[in-house]
């Protein structure tokens, strides 16, 4: 699947797919085992936004560190970070500890994804970028499938071992920290590209190559926020469902994701990044607007998981589009300017979609669906002819 990209590029990809498993695994049981923890949710809250600000911050400060230390070196000095913001949240001594465990892993986010997109795009040819991008995220996606599945059952497993909770949860969370164990070596291994200029030459067309990418991102960000986060408990809510039974739909969600990713470069090739990344958006906008209404926990997941395939699998295709306007020196800090506007907003629609979750179960999705309309028209009136 990957013999035909270099060394380096094959290292990369396998490693952020190994890695994968044990992000999503993360994600999934956080709440979970802060719950265990004792804390509640304003105080889970507050640890959420404390990640995502500092995370915010550092996408605007990923290119310019990468531009003094070089790709590699910056995604090594993300990783340790991230395991040591991880080992903390894992040890939780005090509640201080733990907020700094949530502000390390969000320097981690904010330093790794950019660097990321950046780092690959000039591991393989121009003419192989969407593949690879697709490929990465499809492999990625199925290991965080099964990441979603063992945060799912394994808690149980432990307590059925006469395990006291909080110590399952406990031992199930330690587990994110093989996400680096897999990351950091492949790293030391391979090389760092050259990036021959060390400065950004902030010209008005540059400006606003990055906002045009930016704008759609943000709207995107801000209806994810109001609904994304708040979805597992949505089914806990609307249908009273267990945690096996919930990870089962995020199971479904991350396996048909990594396998549709791996048929979207051939889509692209046939009707273009743009149209394809349109489609599916207004798609997933249709299906969100239908959501609320529908009665059955077995269909809304259907629907839930065809929703996020539709609007997840075109991400790749879309941050491969983004690196092909940029220059070497400029993709890191683009990227991740792009991302910061995406984590902002997102940050402001966790508030909103708690506000409008308090009032009914259905105006997130409303309100979500709109501003995905809005940011598809965007998308499609900045780039259409762009669309090769």
């Amino acid at each position: 699947m990957l013999s035909e990209y270099g060394r380096d590029a094959k290292i990369l990809i396998g490693a952020n797919a190994l890695g994968q498993t044990f992000l999503w695994f993360s994600f999934f049981i956080m709440p979970f085992y802060l719950k265990v923890l004792g804390y509640n949710m304003k105080a889970m809250g507050a640890f959420f936004s404390a990640q995502t600000i500092v995370g915010g911050l550092f996408f605007l400060l990923a290119g310019p560190i990468s531009l003094r230390l070089g790709y590699r070196k910056t995604l090594l000095l993300s990783a340790f970070l991230g395991l040591t913001g991880r080992l903390l949240q894992v040890l939780a001594i005090n509640s201080l500890v733990l907020f700094l465990g949530f502000v390390l892993v969000g320097v981690n986010m904010g330093l790794r994804q950019p660097n990321y997109n950046a780092y690959l795009s000039e591991l393989v040819p121009d003419e192989r970028r969407h593949e690879a991008f697709s490929k990465s995220f499809g492999l990625g996606t199925l290991f965080n499938s099964l990441g979603v599945l063992l945060a799912g059952f394994l808690p149980g497993y432990f307590m059925g071992l006469s395990i006291a909770e909080e110590t399952a949860y406990r031992i199930t969370f330690s587990l994110s920290l093989l996400q680096f164990v897999f990351v950091i070596p492949a790293l030391l291994m391979v090389r760092d590209v050259v990036v021959r200029e060390r400065k950004i030459r902030w010209e008005k067309a540059l400006v606003l190559k990055i906002l045009k990418f930016s704008l759609p991102s943000a709207l995107i960000g801000l209806g994810a926020g109001i609904t994304i986060p708040f979805m597992s408990l949505y089914f806990k809510l609307r249908f009273g469902e267990t945690l096996q039974a919930i990870s089962w739909i995020f199971f479904f969600q991350q396996l048909a994701m990594g396998l549709g990713s791996f048929g979207l470069p051939e889509l692209v090739k046939k009707y273009g990044p743009v149209k394809v990344i349109t489609a599916f958006q207004g798609t997933a906008t249709f299906l969100f607007v239908v959501f609320p209404s529908i009665k059955t926990f077995t269909l809304a997941g259907a629907i839930y998981v065809l929703r996020a395939i539709l609007m997840n699998i075109i991400w790749p295709i879309n941050s491969s589009f983004m690196m092909g306007f940029f220059r070497t020196e400029e993709k890191a800090t683009a990227n991740g300017i792009q991302q910061a506007f995406s984590t902002f907003m997102r940050g402001i629609g966790n508030s909103i979609g708690g506000t409008l979750f308090a009032v009914s179960l259905a105006y997130p999705f409303y309100a979500t669906a709109f501003l995905y309309a809005f940011a598809t028209a965007l998308f499609y009136a900045f780039f259409i002819k762009h669309d090769e």
